[in-house]
């Protein structure tokens, strides 16, 4: 055996290790330690980066107005590059809002379009077209009581029915 340099080998060339610490082997073993620990050290970090540009770019759809798309997304983390594609895929579907804001709904009027005896009649008509068979006059009284919701709603039923 010659364990003149640090090398501790038998006849047959076979590594039986070091006994010294200031060896060639033993400057393996601390790389081997230092690069475990350095690989370990780089997964980590990549893993965080990855989370905070994820973040980040959930935070950028969701001030353009397309939450989730940060699953769709496979660019870069880049914030002009995710508004470029947030645009061209609004261009590619159709979605043409500004920025941020959600689509303007069609303007619904408040009330019906139709005066309320014209309504009544229209209500009839779909009733009819239902059961086959009109609502008469004290049906739909007894059908307008029982919609009544305040007082006066009440009185304006009766008033009707009086007058049928």
């Amino acid at each position: 055996m010659n364990d003149q340099w640090g090398y501790e080998e038998d006849m047959n060339g076979t590594d039986l290790g070091s006994t010294h610490s200031d060896g060639p082997k033993a400057l393996r073993d601390a790389y081997a330690a230092m690069k475990k620990q350095n690989d370990e050290l780089n997964a980590k970090l990549t893993g965080f980066l990855e989370e905070q540009n994820k973040q980040k770019l959930a935070t950028v759809f969701q001030s353009l107005g397309a939450p989730g798309a940060e699953n769709l997304y496979q660019g870069e983390a880049d914030p002009e590059k995710a508004r470029v594609w947030v645009e061209s895929m609004r261009g590619v579907f159709g979605g043409n809002n500004a920025q941020g804001q959600a689509p303007v709904a069609d303007s619904i009027p408040a009330h019906p379009g139709l005066e309320a005896p014209v309504q009544e009649q229209f209500q009839r008509m779909t009733e009819a077209g239902q059961s086959g068979t009109p609502t008469g006059n004290m049906d739909a009284a007894q059908a307008s009581i029982g919609d009544a919701s305040n007082i006066n709603d009440l009185i304006a039923a009766f008033d009707r029915m009086n007058r049928m």
